[in-house]
């Protein structure tokens, strides 16, 4: 118990430090999120609609100036951060390999994100090369490279399939559903992570 009392002390400290990453970090995640909602606008703005695609690309650029502003500070504020998940690792391995539990919900965690961890940047390479393929639908690299992604997602189209305006309605609504599921399982992490923050400091 002494072992544990001296990292819960630890870990309090450490959290206390580390809560203006995570307020930036929210801040990155909202600015992300208009970044995607702005290259959705960007895929949707037709070619020869030069000015409403100056508009979407200006944003993105004055997003992306405050995406990196918001970096540099994360990376300045990072070993706070870094500190306490090293302590939350320490209290989990030896809660695991206790007869504590938490343990096993622990370890269950653990193999879910770890899931998450692989399964979300996959969608993510899936979604991105989908809007790839849209901005360039005569460019057939750029279609079998949508179709890859997808095939490593278990998910099937022709690389044909992606031409005429059909093609590129069925291809928008793939991107579409990229990024809702791409929410989903952000989410679903997101919840995963605060359980298993609850757990460790309980």
């Amino acid at each position: 118990m002494i072992q544990f009392e001296m990292i819960d002390e630890d870990l309090r400290t450490a959290r206390r430090r580390a809560r203006r990453w995570n307020e930036l970090d929210e801040q990155r995640q909202a600015i992300a999120g208009r970044m995607r909602e702005t290259r959705a606008a960007l895929d949707a703005t037709v070619a020869w609609d030069p000015e409403s695609m100056a508009v979407q690309e200006a944003k993105l650029k004055a997003f992306g100036r405050a995406l990196a502003s918001l970096q540099r500070e994360l990376a300045e504020v990072g070993p706070a951060r870094d500190l306490y998940e090293e302590l939350l690792l320490r209290k989990e391995r030896r809660l695991t390999d206790s007869a504590d539990p938490r343990g096993a919900e622990l370890l269950e965690l653990g193999r879910l994100l770890a899931e998450l961890d692989v399964e979300i940047p996959a969608r993510e390479r899936a979604r991105e090369a989908g809007r790839a393929a849209l901005r360039r639908p005569d460019d057939r690299e750029a279609a079998a490279g949508f179709v890859r992604h997808l095939q490593a997602l278990g998910m099937t189209i022709e690389a044909g399939a992606l031409h005429g305006e059909r093609g590129l309605r069925e291809g928008r609504t793939l991107v579409d559903e990229l990024e809702s599921r791409c929410r989903e399982l952000e989410n679903l992490r997101a919840r995963l992570r605060v359980r298993r923050e609850q757990l460790l400091l309980a």
